[in-house]
């Protein structure tokens, strides 16, 4: 009797309490690689200068200052681009293995339980055969 209400405590327990616990730290590393990898700033800075080098434009209308002005930025401003790119999709890959994880640990969640009292009959008929 004992036995039974500690076995349906657990099946209990497993399916409702532990389910949203689960969530809550899944949610948890999703959080994480969010704010590890900063795509929210990443992406509102995507093609700003990298490292926030720029040039400041002479005061005076010289081609070579203007030449070297836009030069600098625009290449600070491609080199931004193409760090925050890489990390950026490199944040989005550990976000997408970490949603995967996330279905694969709820799918085995769910069978893990029923699992052990299939292999425990199987051993059982074994022991007895």
């Amino acid at each position: 009797m004992f036995f039974g209400a500690i076995i349906r405590d657990y099946f209990v327990w497993h399916y409702t309490a532990a389910w949203w616990q689960m969530w809550g730290l899944w949610r948890n590393f999703m959080w994480f690689v969010i704010h590890f990898f900063s795509l929210p700033q990443l992406s509102r800075s995507w093609f700003a200068p990298y490292k926030r080098i720029t040039e400041s434009r002479g005061g005076h209308l010289d081609f070579e200052s203007i030449a070297s002005y836009v030069i600098i930025n625009l290449l600070s401003r491609i080199v931004g681009g193409l760090v925050r790119t890489v990390l950026i999709a490199i944040g989005l890959l550990a976000l997408v293995f970490v949603i995967g994880a996330g279905f694969v640990i709820y799918a085995f969640w769910m069978v893990a339980p029923l699992t052990i009292i299939g292999l425990l009959g199987m051993g059982l008929s074994l022991l007895l055969i």
